[in-house]
């Protein structure tokens, strides 16, 4: 029964926050977030493909944990034996905030918000990668 709860806890922290983000329809029908931010993999295919957690749930919970900010750029890697997403969220406050999610459990391991001259420089590359992929996001676009 305490797992049943604790299930049901889980999806929703990783529903609820999904909802949340801004989706567009395709021609198929098919539902897609409109973030043009991508997942580099940083890990062997086969240890990648054992990850349980998605990369937009990746995304849905980094964002509940900075400030409802847009997804810059993530990666999977793997870090003290386990595998993780570390995932960079633009805040609207003009600062990045760094999260890192174990993309076996969704566990939030880690959410650090950068300040000073740290997050201004860290800020204006976040947004530049995430520019470039909405660019390349668009262009392949029909």
């Amino acid at each position: 029964m305490n797992k049943f709860f604790i299930a049901t806890a889980l999806m929703a922290a990783i529903a609820l926050p999904a909802a949340g983000q801004s989706t567009t329809a395709t021609a198929n029908g098919q539902i897609q977030p409109a973030t043009a931010a991508k997942v580099k993999v940083e890990v062997a295919p086969s240890l990648a493909g054992s990850a349980k957690v998605s990369g937009d749930s990746a995304f849905a919970l980094a964002r509940a944990h900075a400030d409802s900010g847009e997804v810059s750029s993530a990666k999977l890697r793997s870090e003290g034996g386990r595998l993780l997403y570390e995932v960079q969220v633009l805040n609207k406050s003009k600062r990045t905030t760094t999260v890192k999610v174990d993309a076996m459990t969704g566990e939030v391991l880690d959410a650090e918000q950068h300040g000073g001259l740290k997050s201004t420089v860290l800020h204006h590359k976040e947004n530049k990668k995430l520019l470039d992929a909405k660019r390349d996001s668009a262009a392949k676009t029909p």
